[in-house]
């Protein structure tokens, strides 16, 4: 393989796993949102229904039912902080980000097609934001390989 290969299969790397990046970030947002709005809502009920009653004496299953609320709001809740799905979201954009900054340098080199002298330190570039970046899930794995590279990219 001449320089001129290794930077072309880099930039579709590059593209490719900025990609996979994306759409982690994407599936992390949409959890966020599927997990935290059920978790306001309910402890918006809660809180309404229990400000509601303070003055009355309510039916056992009604009280059963806001506690059950209450309980499913906590976990949910607890769940939220746990996972940490908006912080693993701007994980997996800024990787992306980062490896389509790569990409675009990497074409950038291929436009001079002269020099090549600087393939070496953008390797180990590649290799560090490897390292740090975060595991894209098995999931969105499977979606990259079905994904042709050509429609991401082409020479």
């Amino acid at each position: 393989m001449n320089e001129r290969q290794v930077a072309v299969a880099w930039v579709q790397r590059a593209v490719v796993v900025a990609h996979g990046h994306y759409r982690a970030a994407l599936r992390f947002s949409k959890l966020q949102f599927w997990l935290g709005v059920p978790t306001v809502l309910l402890a918006a009920i809660v809180g309404t229904s229990v400000f509601a009653t303070m003055q009355t004496n309510p039916d056992l299953l009604w009280r059963i039912a806001v506690g059950i609320m209450s309980i499913a709001a906590a976990v949910l809740s607890a769940l939220q902080s746990f996972c940490n799905y908006n912080d693993r979201a701007e994980k997996h954009r800024t990787a992306g980000a980062r490896y389509n900054a790569i990409g675009r340098e990497l074409e950038q080199l291929l436009a001079q097609n002269s020099d090549w002298s600087s393939l070496t330190e953008i390797r180990r570039r590649i290799d560090a934001l490897a390292e740090e970046s975060p595991h894209i899930p098995e999931s969105v794995h499977q979606e990259m390989k079905k994904l042709p590279v050509e429609s991401l990219w082409k020479e």
